[in-house]
């Protein structure tokens, strides 16, 4: 118990720093628990705890990054479907070597040159996904990317443990991939050391929407597989009950190592272990290992407590274990039901605090899967290890490419055959509390087998759920997405909502990822905002820096209408290749003057049906948006000519906000427009150290007394609308954040 209840105080320690109002709530339980159960001496040392590791937190040094780097020594590999990458050491700090080259660099290579050092940028949208803090994560220092390095300026060095740990690693997945031709393999790498990177995307999120994910990684399951295993065989064998347990112990560790200390597997390892090794004194300290397991990864790698496998995985093991009792005079089929239920319960508000989502099929999915995992898959996965030093026979190998063949034909056919998540806004003090207290008290109820009052409590829940994505504070929403070099708006009714998405950004891969920009960007935002689909897509014209996610967007989440200008050259193209999930409707915008969506009144003022022009940016949408009492223009990639024309036809055109056309180009926001236009804000959307030099000193000058926001200086951009009063908060720039009022 003290164990635990130090453990309590040092994650306190991390709450208070990050959250101080859900760390206070946090550190009153604590305090109580502790008091009831040591006094008050305890209590004192409990308050101290949380207090110097809340500093220590706020202390934590952040990753400083050089410039290049002379030499690299190569340590080990990550491995991905189609190729490698390389983790390499200089001068104690650890980068990760992506090589264009196929060529594979032997561990101990020390390699000179000059290599440039790459470190992700800070996070530029109000969005969780941090690269610098998964980077802390994992200990890393930086990425190197290279076309090929020269064999001839490296030479071999003495290997450390770590890289002969790494070579062993290379050559047990170098025999599993040799020993078959077929996919099968990479479920099989999956399965037996968690190399999650073999996981492709697509299948990634099938197991995500089925809730099973769990099952594919190691984790606590996994090893119990393997201890069950382990102690039937080799009791099978006659083998002495201490033999036994030294041969688990040792069997356990080296299987971590190969494991390279996850921390799914890194506490159930250890505490499989230790509770082997205390065994031998007939003492079984569950709570007092697990605790103090997760002590020492958090000594080892502070930052390790921000990661969600470590979240998620300790306060699963935390409530089973503490809820053991209850279940222990049941049945193997009782005992797997109410197992999977405090599992499924104990993770709700980390997943929604995560990742913004919520499975609502994950209980079931789970009570078909666990069992058929545990009887079926992870005894193949053994069988293969086994055969794969041996001799794999070819009728052995078509049945595990029918099995494992069928199984992701399963996977797949579930995830998509319904909607199995649905997306949750984040999650506010007061939200996380109620969810907090509703969590434990279903899991209480159900060890106490009270579940007329558990399926009340899981309606509770449930609405709670529904009021997070439809109670806000305000009534609109316009968001400028920082998405480097393209735009991309987001227009939120939240009365009523109504969701409106204005281009999509430029289409472009992360090299090191292979993730797409919106999934980064636009998607993350959406999906942190509560938005489950988009009501309108709007594609101001068909440049790819516009328009080059849409796509993708369309197969990731539903869109009820498009609308765009039908005589934009690039229309057809686009349409032609229009994604078969896309169930909507294409309006085009020449014949609809103007549109509501919700509270959202949009004008078309630019052009018409009688434009022919062959340049897709001189046939951009200019799009007048009332939203209340505020107005915002949006001008697409307009040039000067185009702006005169849309003049002429309107007169002075008024408005609160304009959307710089063509990303602050000198070509566009000429003097004869802005003589003919009223407006206090300008929005400029374009990327950073951008090749173009966007904006354009002489436009930034044009625009005068305009108050500019710009994504190269202020990241995301949201302005929010309450009644008569509209606010702008910035990303990076908290001195550009104030509030406006109309006048009656």
């Amino acid at each position: 118990m003290i164990l635990f209840l130090i453990l309590l105080a040092i994650l306190n320690g991390y709450i208070f720093a990050g959250l101080p109002v859900i760390g206070l709530f946090f550190i009153t339980i604590t305090s109580i628990i502790s008091y009831r159960k040591m006094g008050g001496v305890f209590l004192l040392l409990h308050c101290i705890v949380t207090a110097i590791v809340s500093m220590a937190v706020f202390m934590l040094p952040e990753k400083t990054s050089v410039e290049s780097v002379p030499s690299l020594t190569i340590t080990g590999y990550k491995y991905y479907q189609d190729g490698i990458a390389h983790t390499g050491t200089y001068d104690g700090r650890r980068y990760d070597l992506y090589l264009e080259d196929a060529v594979k660099l032997p561990v101990g290579y020390m390699c000179r040159g000059l290599y440039e050092v790459h470190m992700p940028g800070e996070n530029r949208n109000f969005i969780k996904m941090d690269d610098r803090m998964m980077m802390n994560i994992n200990g890393l220092d930086g990425r190197i990317y290279e076309t090929a390095i020269d064999p001839a300026a490296c030479k071999h060095t003495r290997k450390t443990a770590g890289m002969r740990l790494a070579e062993i690693r290379d050559d047990y997945m170098e025999r599993v991939l040799g020993a078959t031709e077929h996919d099968y393999r990479f479920d099989i790498l999956t399965l037996s050391i968690g190399n999650k990177t073999y996981i492709t995307s697509e299948f990634f999120d099938a197991l995500q929407k089925l809730g099973i994910y769990h099952l594919y990684v190691i984790s606590g399951t996994h090893i119990a597989f393997i201890s069950g295993i382990l102690f039937y065989t080799l009791n099978r064998l006659r083998l002495d009950i201490t033999t036994i347990k030294l041969i688990m112990m040792t069997s356990l560790v080296l299987f971590l190592f190969l494991n390279f200390f996850s921390p799914s597997v890194f506490r159930a390892v250890f505490m499989t272990v230790v509770l082997l090794a205390t065994s031998f004194t007939r003492r079984k300290p569950y709570l007092a290992v697990i605790s103090l397991s997760a002590i020492i990864q958090i000594m080892l790698n502070p930052w390790i407590v921000y990661h969600a496998g470590f979240q998620l995985s300790y306060i699963t093991t935390f409530l089973i274990i503490l809820s053991r009792n209850y279940w222990s005079q049941y049945g193997f089929f009782t005992q797997l039901f109410g197992i999977t239920l405090i599992a499924e319960f104990s993770t709700l508000v980390i997943l929604l605090h995560q990742f913004n989502e919520l499975s609502i099929s994950g209980i079931i999915m789970n009570l078909l899967f666990v069992p058929l995992f545990t009887f079926l898959i992870f005894p193949m996965v053994i069988l293969f290890n086994v055969l794969a030093f041996t001799h794999l026979p070819a009728f052995m190998d078509l049945f595990y490419m029918f099995t494992f063949g069928m199984l992701r034909q399963l996977i797949t056919a579930l995830a998509e055959g319904m909607n199995h998540r649905i997306s949750v806004a984040n999650l506010n003090s007061f939200w996380l509390m109620v969810l907090v207290v509703l969590t434990y008290w279903m899991i209480r109820t159900l060890c106490l087998k009270q579940f007329k009052r558990l399926l009340l409590l899981a309606a509770c829940f449930g609405v709670s759920i529904l009021l997070i994505g439809r109670v806000s504070y305000e009534d609109y929403t316009v968001t400028m997405v920082d998405v480097g070099q393209g735009d991309a708006f987001v227009i939120e009714d939240h009365r009523r909502g109504t969701v409106i998405l204005l281009d999509t950004g430029g289409q472009f891969y992360f090299r090191e990822t292979g993730r797409k920009l919106s999934d980064r960007t636009v998607l993350p935002y959406l999906k942190e905002s509560g938005v489950n689909r988009i009501d309108m897509l709007i594609l101001s014209h068909f440049d790819l820096d516009h328009m080059g996610e849409s796509h993708h967007i369309m197969t990731e989440m539903p869109v009820d209408h498009v609308y765009l200008n039908a005589n934009d050259p690039g229309f057809k193209a686009w349409h032609e290749s229009m994604p078969s999930e896309f169930d909507g409707k294409v309006v085009n915008a020449l014949e609809v003057q103007e549109i509501r969506a919700g509270g959202i009144l949009i004008e078309r003022l630019f052009p018409d049906a009688s434009l022919e022009e062959e340049d897709t940016n001189r046939n951009s949408l200019v799009l007048k948006i009332q939203i209340e009492d505020f107005s915002f223009l949006f001008t697409g990639d307009t040039d000067m000519e185009m702006e005169t024309r849309v003049i002429t036809e309107h007169g002075k055109i008024e408005a609160d906000v304009l959307k710089l056309a063509h990303h602050g180009s000198d070509t566009s926001t000429g003097e004869h427009f802005l003589e003919n236009t009223a407006f206090a804000y300008g929005l400029i959307s374009a990327g950073v150290d951008n090749r173009y030099g966007h904006p354009h000193p002489e436009v930034v000058r044009r625009a005068g007394d305009l108050t500019l926001l710009d994504t190269t200086k202020h990241g995301m951009v949201r302005f929010t609308i309450r009644n008569n009063k509209m606010c702008i908060e910035t990303k990076l720039d908290q001195s550009m954040d104030h509030c406006i009022k109309k006048k009656s």
